[in-house]
């Protein structure tokens, strides 16, 4: 197939498949929910395979479905011509720019962060890298390279610089694609480790912005590409990912579910165990609080918190920042969950962020924003304002991507008496709540 054999967007090989998947399953008198039973899956996977977006469903999937259906192959045919097409798609659009690792930031926008949905999906690519990334992989030394790509795209992440991530992440999707692509026996485990962590960074990003189903469908990738590399951590953080991404997608009970199964799985007596046992049990314990149900919520932190005490201080294992303060901070985050302002106060004395490792600016931005909202519901609107303005200070792009920012803000300036909150105006305005 060549450049002017690519069809139109509109008319992909990849929006066949879609097509092609409903069609058969509504011939077959299956909805979604009973080819999932069939296959093995959940009625997302197949709702999703029968959407035409950026991504493909996994070969997997596909297989699962061909066979329910009894296609023979047909759809795990097209499915392969999809990625043909797609990697022809990428390198007919190259241009000779570089790719950098940290470009300039982006400052005094109501919305840091346009267009992030496309840039999020892992094949909406900057055609400009595409050239370097299929070099880089055959440089001495390219596992190296993506591994320092990736490890800055978690740090800018953790450090609350969404937009710069959403402008490199892109380009680095292609340089550990490229790898993964070249690369056999032990080089193409670590690559495929690589790739499970870039869609991690992908699903965060895209759950932070309220994208849940750009966020299930980078979880989902990053699953199947820690499955591959026989990663049990990088299954633990996709699951993670997935349980955030469902909650998005209004799927609690499949959050927890996924969250639960895999804490129970890492049982090992060491400092990854712990930490990603206790990371789940902090999202299963939110997620419990989202239910209704505090008893098991509190459970879920002491448990996470005897976790923490045995790690025996705060870390960042797998950019995870797993440790004690992390875990009362979640303590804070599930009193807001079930309306309970006095307790995220109380344990927000207990709280030193400075305890945590440096540069997790987005964790710190979050317990002020905790803070906030617990003192505008208060009425302690002063202290509120005076938290919001430490978020800002710390992780000034959180307020504008944080529902609950906007929502304090607003609810500041209904009952403002200027003289007694100065600085909310200015704030309002910057993150695009006042005009």
């Amino acid at each position: 197939m060549s450049q002017e054999d690519l069809p139109a967007s509109g008319d992909s090989v990849a929006a066949r498949l879609a097509r092609e998947i409903r069609n058969r399953r509504l011939a077959a008198g299956l909805s979604q929910p009973e080819l999932g039973k069939l296959i093995g899956y959940t009625r997302q996977y197949v709702s999703l395979a029968e959407r035409h977006r950026h991504n493909l469903p996994s070969f997997e999937l596909v297989k699962a479905i061909d066979e329910a259906l009894a296609a023979d192959g047909a759809l795990t045919s097209l499915r392969e011509q999809a990625k043909h097409e797609q990697q022809l798609r990428r390198r007919s659009t190259v241009a000779g720019h570089r790719i950098g690792v940290r470009p300039a930031a982006v400052s005094g926008r109501s919305d840091p962060l346009p267009g992030v949905e496309a840039r999020t999906d892992a094949v909406a690519r900057d055609p400009a890298s595409t050239v370097e990334a299929f070099d880089l992989a055959f440089r001495p030394g390219g596992v190296r390279y993506a591994a320092a790509l990736v490890r800055g795209l978690h740090q800018d992440y953790q450090a609350a610089r969404y937009a710069e991530v959403a402008q490199i992440l892109p380009g680095v999707v292609d340089t550990v694609s490229a790898l993964t692509d070249s690369s056999t026996g032990d080089q193409r485990r670590q690559a495929l480790r690589l790739r499970c962590q870039v869609a991690i960074v992908a699903a965060k990003l895209a759950t932070k912005v309220g994208d849940g189903v750009t966020a299930y469908r980078a979880a989902e990738r990053a699953r199947t590409a820690a499955e591959q590399a026989e990663d049990p951590f990088g299954q633990a953080a996709a699951a993670y990912q997935l349980s955030c991404a469902l909650l998005r997608l209004g799927g609690a009970d499949e959050a927890e579910l996924h969250a639960v199964d895999l804490a129970d799985t890492m049982t090992g007596d060491d400092p990854d165990s712990f930490t990603w046992r206790g990371t789940l049990t902090l999202i299963s314990a939110v997620i419990a609080a989202r239910r209704g149900d505090p008893a098991e919520a509190g459970r879920r932190l002491d448990h996470a918190e005897q976790l923490a005490t045995r790690l025996g201080g705060d870390y960042n294992i797998g950019f995870t920042a797993f440790g004690p303060t992390n875990v009362r901070i979640h303590r804070a985050a599930v009193a807001v969950s079930v309306d309970d302002p006095h307790r995220v106060l109380a344990v927000g004395e207990q709280v030193d962020v400075t305890a945590l490792p440096s540069g997790l600016h987005g964790r710190q931005g979050q317990f002020h924003l905790d803070s906030a909202w617990a003192h505008a519901r208060l009425g302690e609107d002063p202290l509120a304002v005076i938290h919001l303005l430490e978020s800002e200070r710390v992780a000034a792009q959180l307020l504008h991507t944080h529902r609950i920012a906007r929502t304090v803000v607003h609810d500041l300036l209904r009952r403002e008496r200027r003289h007694t909150v100065p600085g909310l105006r200015g704030l309002a305005r910057r993150i695009g709540v006042l005009a």
